[in-house]
């Protein structure tokens, strides 16, 4: 299993805006006008060979010795280029892998418990994505309540608070794209993997007998 916060370590890295904002000259109360409620829309998330990639890595270092799903995957794969149907494939890696001790059902145990390490690691990079949000979006959110509550009073000071609510709107908006795309990213990656896990559970039984 991977550590905690590894994916999120990898993927979430600083990156300050090169851009910059004009400073207002219109003063009066129109800091209002400025602060953009931070978008709640679902991100549509699309599969993300890096994500695979890692998940895949993640199963291979939680492989057990000796013969299971993992290395039956593997087989089957490494046939791709043969000229055969794909249950001629499931068959006959599993009259090789049968004689080294792999039954159907050690394939299937196997299986449900790839799947469910994938499923952990997708519950977990969950949790770690809503600690990100926190983080780098309601903390800039309430950033941005508390300078609004500040201009009732410091109207001497409403140019430069209205510039600093701008650049937390702003910013807040940003990361939350990037941590919405980022986390549809990775449950998308993640539902592939376990659904070619679970059709391929499909095909074992409908295959091997």
């Amino acid at each position: 299993m991977s550590k905690k916060g590894f994916l999120s370590g990898l993927i979430f890295k600083d990156d300050p805006s090169g851009g910059s904002t004009e400073d207002s000259k219109s003063g009066g109360n129109v800091a209002k006008g400025f602060v953009h409620p931070v978008s709640t829309t679902t991100v549509q998330g699309v599969a993300d060979n890096k994500f695979i990639d890692l998940l895949e890595k993640i199963i291979e270092q939680n492989n057990q010795p000796g013969q299971d799903y993992f290395e039956f995957k593997q087989a089957v794969e490494n046939m791709n280029s043969l000229p055969m149907d794909e249950k001629t494939k499931f068959q006959t890696v599993y009259t090789v892998l049968s004689l080294q001790g792999c039954k159907k059902d050690i394939l299937l145990t196997s299986l449900d418990k790839y799947i469910q390490l994938i499923q952990t690691e997708k519950n977990s990079f969950d949790s770690e994505m809503k600690s990100e949000h926190s983080v780098k979006v309601l903390s800039k959110l309430a950033a941005v309540e508390e300078s609004k509550k500040e201009l009732d009073t410091l109207t001497k000071k409403l140019t430069e608070l209205n510039n600093s609510i701008l650049t937390l709107s702003q910013e807040a908006q940003a990361e939350e794209m990037k941590i919405r795309a980022t986390e549809a990213n990775f449950k998308a990656s993640a539902d592939v993997i376990i659904s070619e896990m679970i059709g391929d559970k499909d095909k074992i039984n409908n295959f091997i007998t």
